[in-house]
């Protein structure tokens, strides 16, 4: 069976659906992380979707919006991170929990390194929580390498990868 996917950038209309996505899929990590931690992450989350900055990308599966990413080719213009200046940076991978085993998060970080190429940017980075292990497959299996030398100081904190263009 084939299914029709279009990764295209968000809408202003898309908004609430995208940010009603990214919660409900980073709702299987709750239960790992603190309380007030949780609370300034899903505020940071809000944040990154309703600021207007970088590029919000939706993986469409017969009309409904099933995945996002959202890409940054000035990587310090995305909030987060001391990244070097040139380079971009990935935030806020999301896939709907009914939609995960189709590879549309590995779709939609392709797109961003597409782009990214296309940007001729000589570098991507990203920060993903040591519990994203499904997250963290989709970037080893494409090339994204450990970067510790990016990694805040707090433990646990986020891990940083890179990949070289």
């Amino acid at each position: 069976m084939s299914v029709k996917l279009l990764i295209r950038e968000a809408g202003a209309g898309d908004l609430e659906a995208v940010e009603s996505l990214v919660k409900g899929a980073y709702l299987e990590y709750r239960e790992l992380v603190p309380g007030e931690v949780w609370e300034k992450w899903m505020e940071s989350v809000s944040q990154a979707i309703n600021a207007g900055a970088g590029l919000l990308l939706v993986a469409e599966v017969e009309g409904a919006i099933q995945g996002v990413v959202q890409f940054f080719p000035d990587a310090s213009r995305s909030g987060q991170g001391r990244w070097p200046v040139g380079s971009g940076t990935i935030r806020l991978l999301a896939v709907r929990p009914e939609a995960r085993g189709q590879g549309l998060g590995a779709r939609l970080t392709r797109e961003c390194l597409r782009r990214a190429r296309e940007l001729k940017l000589p570098t991507i980075f990203l920060y993903t929580g040591r519990f994203m292990l499904a997250a963290r497959h989709i970037y080893e299996k494409l090339g994204f390498k450990r970067a510790p030398q990016f990694e805040p100081p707090r433990e646990p904190g986020p891990m940083a990868y890179r990949l070289d263009l």
